[in-house]
């Protein structure tokens, strides 16, 4: 487990460090919610988050999902650096990588509750297009640890 987050905070510090100076962009701000869907929890989520521009090539991301399975609860937090391959047009592509923190919890009825979380790396890609009111997004994203899932969420974040 310390080997796999040495990796993610190794991987989140060069994307945010390796150009943040090589680009003047004024600082962007966007926020939103969509849906997400979990492999592994399979169930159809919530998703709350937000996006900061450092530059035209690097992003910070950060968002909190709350799955609804039948016998369960699933949340998690994710924490991401997003690098632009693409943008132009009101287009934008980008790959991320970074921190996830998921959480699991059962109800046992009378004999209590037992919850247990786990940290993963976050690895995936995402697409975003300027509509006249807010940005679609779309994520891929496959989450490597011990509550490996592949994730897929959809929504839109508005310019703030």
């Amino acid at each position: 487990m310390k080997k796999l987050l040495t990796l993610g905070c190794l991987i989140l510090g060069m994307i945010f460090f390796s150009n943040s100076n090589a680009y003047a962009q004024a600082e962007t701000f966007k926020a939103g919610g969509g849906l997400a869907f979990g492999s592994e929890v399979e169930a159809i989520g919530i998703q709350a988050g937000a996006v900061y521009g450092f530059t035209d090539e690097i992003n910070g991301a950060a968002d909190f999902i709350i799955f609804f399975p039948d016998n369960y609860d699933w949340w998690e937090l994710n924490v991401n650096g997003h690098y632009n391959f693409m943008a132009e047009d009101g287009v934008r592509l980008y790959g991320l990588a970074g921190l996830n923190y998921a959480n699991l919890s059962v109800d046992l009825g009378q004999f209590g509750s037992t919850s247990d979380s786990e940290i993963g790396l976050n690895l995936g890609g995402g697409a975003e297009y300027g509509l006249d009111f807010a940005n679609l997004y779309g994520e891929l994203k496959y989450v490597l640890g011990n509550a490996d899932q592949l994730g897929i969420s959809a929504g839109l974040r508005f310019d703030l």
